[in-house]
């Protein structure tokens, strides 16, 4: 069956994005050191370049607002979901588009020698609809601890983080704009799965879209959260090929 081969696949090539701010500084307070507090935020994204770059929601980095220079960024894999997580330092954004939700980030070295990060396939042509699709995220964990020097640089924790698996069709898809290709699944995801992909379900997942938003419908109670949706990939061809990344 596709899904027993496609899923443990798929978790080979995706990431929890931490968003790590320093607020307020380490102090010493009568002989006695007071810790830093930090913000935190998470988020999901996939690996388009093995080990390098990484695909996401912008949304992730800025919690809707411009990105804050003094935030720090991680990469966290928990291969095969299992015990251990390991984790990837965000160095640069070469692709920031606000106005598509969209961000492609670069990666540093794993905190471990020889911890991988596959990249998935990506397409750029349009997907039918009906076409079965798979998609996979993080969860956000609830944070027991987290570790991180007075510089604000993370140094590991303690949470809950495992990767979280959904399949279903291409419900809708629509051009907004003029020029935007919008998909709508019949999936639902979770806080902290956004900017994960949408895949074809297949032996080889093809990520082709990601884990956005979802369109408000009107209720007979106001305004409710409707389908699941996310932009196609090709919004971004340009910005990813010119990084090297080739749809197939």
């Amino acid at each position: 069956m596709a899904l027993t081969v496609a899923i443990p696949k798929l978790r080979e090539s995706i990431a929890a994005i931490l968003r790590l701010r320093l607020t307020k500084p380490e102090t010493l307070d009568q002989g006695k050191i007071v810790p830093a507090e930090f913000e935190v935020g998470w988020g999901s994204g996939f690996c388009v370049a093995s080990d390098k770059y990484l695909v996401t929601a912008f949304h992730v980095l800025s919690a809707g607002n411009a990105r804050d220079p003094a935030a720090k960024f991680y990469a966290l894999v928990v291969p095969g979901n299992g015990d251990p997580f390991y984790w990837f330092p965000v160095v640069s954004f070469p692709v920031e588009r606000p106005n598509l939700d969209m961000a492609v980030l670069e990666l540093g070295p794993c905190s471990a020698p020889g911890v991988r990060l596959s990249a998935v396939p990506v397409r750029f042509a349009p997907q039918p609809d009906g076409t079965e699709v798979l998609t996979m995220g993080f969860p956000a964990p609830e944070v027991a601890g987290l570790h991180a020097d007075p510089q604000g640089n993370f140094l590991g924790g303690q949470f809950f983080l495992k990767s979280h698996a959904n399949e279903g069709i291409v419900a809708a898809q629509y051009v907004l704009a003029g020029t935007l290709p919008f998909y709508e699944l019949n999936v639902g995801w979770h806080h902290g799965e956004s900017g994960g992909p949408i895949t074809t379900l297949s032996d080889q997942p093809v990520a082709f879209s990601l884990m956005q938003h979802y369109r408000n419908v009107q209720g007979p109670h106001g305004v409710l959260a409707g389908p699941r949706r996310g932009l196609a990939l090709s919004a971004i061809q340009n910005e990813l090929t010119g990084l090297g990344v080739v749809g197939v």
